[in-house]
């Protein structure tokens, strides 16, 4: 019997090719179905073209068309036409369950021992948007959108890219390609929370520095000088947590914000807006 995430495997893997964009590099991305009865992700690396897939599985060509992408995330959502993907692909609502326990990924050679070992908030030393997970590998880093899997078989993650060395990888966790897929499934890209926070990423305390005038946070009552603690239930340490925690801000859904005032911890309630443009 299979497990709930081996449609993706051997012979039967959904492989997502992307052309290149003028003076970009084409790439390749397992797509992984979504539940829904012909949605698929797959991951759309810089220089490529997102619009524009083929789409196999195994030998045969597969009609698709492009529901929506999103640059930050680097996701690309598909519609099949003219057939199904499997319907039996199960994910987790968030990754976290897997860090530190034993993962399967579930490659064109089969399923593969693999360990989320901890988080990954910057790159390079520059602050990533979301969190992605690292992943280490007993046979090398598989392909980009490969499904990492729990013992259940539902998916945790998928493959980003290689970290540039060794057999360790980054992979995009469940609720990121959640987070997306709820907007970009629905209007086509993805709609950020604001709540009017200023931060410095230079500081190594998550302090507010600056409270946007008019802002929800304004109307909440956060001030300068406030100390993050925690956004929703995503713990704040530092500032690459709090730009992970706004990433899954949605607009008009009101959100929890701890923080300290001093010495004195406190909680707001506050309901991000729609994110201005820069």
């Amino acid at each position: 019997m299979l497990c709930p995430a081996e449609p993706s495997a051997g012979n039967t893997r959904w492989q997502a090719n992307f052309p290149a964009l003028t003076n970009g590099a084409a790439c390749e991305s397992t797509a992984v179905p979504l539940g829904d009865d012909s949605l698929l992700v797959a991951v759309v690396m810089p220089g490529a073209n997102p619009s524009s897939p083929t789409l196999r599985m195994g030998e045969r060509t597969v009609p698709v068309r492009l529901i929506g992408h999103d640059p930050v995330s680097r996701l690309g959502f598909f519609k099949l036409t003219g057939t199904s993907a499997p319907n039996t692909v199960v994910w987790l609502s968030n990754a976290g369950s897997g860090l530190g326990s034993e993962l399967r990924a579930i490659t064109p050679r089969g399923p593969e021992k693999c360990m989320a070992s901890g988080w990954v908030k910057q790159v390079g030393g520059k602050v990533l948007p979301l969190a992605l997970l690292r992943v280490n590998f007993e046979s090398g880093v598989p392909p980009p959108g490969t499904p990492l899997v729990d013992s259940s078989g539902r998916v945790a993650a998928i493959m980003f890219q290689a970290s540039g060395g060794g057999s360790t990888g980054y992979a995009i966790p469940a609720e990121a390609v959640h987070r997306v897929r709820r907007d970009v499934c629905n209007g086509g890209s993805l709609i950020r929370g604001w709540l009017g926070l200023a931060l410095r990423a230079e500081n190594q305390s998550p302090q507010i520095v600056r409270v946007l005038p008019n802002s929800p946070a304004e109307a909440a009552g956060i001030r300068s000088a406030d100390v993050l603690l925690a956004v929703g239930t995503r713990q704040i340490y530092d500032y690459a947590d709090a730009a992970n925690a706004f990433f899954y801000l949605i607009p008009g859904q009101p959100e929890r914000v701890r923080l300290l005032r001093g010495k004195e911890p406190l909680e707001f309630t506050v309901i991000p807006a729609r994110q201005k443009a820069d």
